[in-house]
């Protein structure tokens, strides 16, 4: 298989900021005098979060992703009629009938086959690999890779944990085939267990448990989140995952350039990087303003560094990503520099 480069990159986070001293005032399970401290101070402290991005009023999945989409597009110069593929990942499509993917498709304009992944923290990732191989077998030249969720959707208003955890956003790159060169994606990992899938629930809304009254007299139509269990399992697995990407690859941990994590938390970021033994600058870290967004976090961590400047030709990179599921994997590439303004 040709390897795939990364010729574009692009990303939309929600004009409304949502604040921890927001989240406080009307979340009704946080208590200053139990906590001994704002929320704002308790969120810095055990989470890292100071704000996060809300969708807008009438403001969807697709929408976010059509706007990333269209970024990733223009910086890679081409037009999305050009486009072959698109792969979407998400857990808060805009309908159940179409998919999210299919609203994207027809608002770019793009006769491009569009697939769509029920993937979540772990979205971009499987959505990248599974972009990678398609290119060969449907022997096209060029993908579009989408993460986008709307994790507001999922959080009771009334309890301030996932509030302050969860962001909404959409992150996107063109994976192009047949660069030269050394570069491109080489390698990836994945694994999954549906043993520890109640880590991270929606207990209904579902064919199982459909939405009744009794189901939102108690609730369930919210996330809920193993809070104990979720931390220790994410650095595990994300550590796991890179050490087996970097294993497939023929490379070692000496020689990453750069991580771009998914945005679990800071704190699971950092004892990331401390039991990989890697300095936390070599990290790309935007969960303090944007948040866990899900499917997004990767592509958009990528496009903020990527327009930064913060990536050279030729260096590597690993992106690590851990959520529900549960399922964790990564992807490991040496970076093209394609020549953006």
């Amino acid at each position: 298989m040709t390897s795939k480069v990364i010729v574009g990159t692009g990303s939309y986070l929600p004009e409304h900021v949502v604040t921890n001293a927001e989240i406080e005032a009307q979340a009704m399970d946080f208590d200053r005098d139990r906590a001994g401290c704002t929320l704002d101070e308790w969120c810095r402290d055990h989470m890292g979060a100071v704000e996060r991005r809300r969708v807008a009023p009438g403001e969807g999945t697709s929408d976010m992703a059509t706007c990333a989409a269209r970024r990733a597009l223009e910086d890679a110069r081409i037009d999305a009629t050009g486009l072959d593929l698109i792969v979407l990942a998400t857990i808060t499509s805009d309908h159940r009938v179409p998919p999210t993917a299919a609203l994207v498709q027809r608002d770019l304009g793009t006769p491009a086959r569009f697939l769509q992944l029920d993937s979540a923290c772990t979205g971009f990732v499987d959505a990248l690999m599974v972009a990678d191989a398609l290119l060969d077998r449907l022997e096209g030249e060029h993908a579009l890779v989408i993460g986008t969720d709307a994790m507001s959707h999922y959080m009771d208003p009334q309890k301030f944990r996932a509030q302050t955890i969860f962001g909404d956003g959409a992150g996107a790159v063109v994976l192009r085939k047949g660069v030269d060169g050394d570069y491109g994606v080489k390698a990836y990992s994945t694994g999954s267990s549906g043993a520890d899938g109640y880590m991270v629930a929606v207990p209904a809304g579902g064919t199982k448990k459909p939405i009744t009254e009794e189901v939102i007299a108690r609730r369930e139509q919210y996330m809920e989140l193993a809070l104990k269990v979720i931390p220790p399992f994410g650095v595990a697995k994300m550590v796991q995952a890179t050490h087996e990407v970097l294993e497939r690859a023929g490379a070692c941990i000496t020689d990453v350039d750069w991580v771009v994590p998914h945005q679990a938390s800071s704190n699971i970021v950092t004892d990331t990087a401390s039991a990989l033994g890697l300095p936390l600058e070599k990290f790309i870290l935007n969960f303090g303003t944007v948040g866990n967004t899900s499917a997004a976090s990767v592509p958009v961590a990528l496009d903020q560094a990527n327009r930064l400047g913060c990536f050279r030709d030729g260096e590597r990179l690993v992106m690590p990503a851990v959520g529900a599921g549960m399922a964790w994997g990564a992807a490991y590439l040496v970076w093209h520099d394609y020549g953006r303004d």
